[in-house]
């Protein structure tokens, strides 16, 4: 059974440090990506800060740059790589957030999934799980948001972004789609936190930015498959 973490980043040293440090020592690879987002506001498109560097200074980490892509098509990406690395777990992750994890539970909640899939011939049918994030924006830092979000995906190879960068589809069943609220369940042992206080306002005011071109420019895929036009939240 091999685990794995899905990392996109752009320029974000301080907080790609925090976040793998949380979890590198608890799973086999990390793959992260590095380059600018599309309609992300900079005038280059590989970071410069050292994020390289702090990926590669962690031995179960491989880098690679695919600059100028939207949100889904880099996201994309590391479902495409976790095949090729024969990943049965991914578990997803932004820069600014990182892990709070109690292994053994972790690990046992995941191995059930893994040989409960292994003794019903349902190997290769993707499963998206719910993990307990803890949310706090930096336009109001005293408001922490708990919810759970889809991070952690069951053969993540059979798995992609599709429409909207939260819309995940079978790729051999397209009718299987795995948005807000349609994860098979939600898994213990582990806990996200995001927090963007390590990047700097300047930063910050870009993601924002960044983010409200985002979730406009999929208003109306996300009213058609999730039944409203935004969200407050990624």
């Amino acid at each position: 059974m091999r685990v794995g973490v899905g990392i996109i980043f752009f320029d974000d040293a301080k907080g790609l440090q925090r976040c793998l440090n949380s979890i590198a020592s608890h799973v086999d690879l990390i793959i992260a990506i590095d380059g600018r987002f599309k309609e992300f506001e900079e005038c280059y498109d590989v970071s410069r800060d050292g994020s390289k560097e702090v990926v590669e200074s962690y031995s179960n980490a491989r880098y690679y740059c695919f600059p100028n892509l939207t949100e889904i098509e880099k996201r994309n990406k590391y479902l495409e790589l976790a095949n090729s690395y024969g990943l049965d777990f991914l578990l997803v992750l932004d820069s600014d957030e990182y892990v709070k994890i109690d292994y053994p539970l972790f690990r046992s909640n995941l191995e059930a999934i893994f040989f409960k899939n292994e003794c019903l011939g349902k190997s290769s049918s993707p499963e998206v799980y719910a993990v307990k994030m803890y949310d706090r924006q930096f336009e109001k830092p005293h408001n922490v948001i708990e919810r759970h979000n889809e991070r952690l995906l069951y053969k993540p190879g059979c798995l992609r972004y599709s429409s909207i960068h939260s819309n995940l589809v079978d790729i051999n069943d397209a009718s299987r789609n795995f948005t807000t609220a349609k994860y098979t369940a939600e898994i213990e042992g582990i806990t996200l936190y995001n927090d963007d206080s390590l990047r700097s306002t300047e930063y910050v005011l870009k993601s924002i930015k960044y983010q409200r071109y985002l979730f406009g420019s999929e208003r109306l895929e996300r009213k058609r498959i999730v039944g409203y036009e935004t969200l407050k939240y990624k």
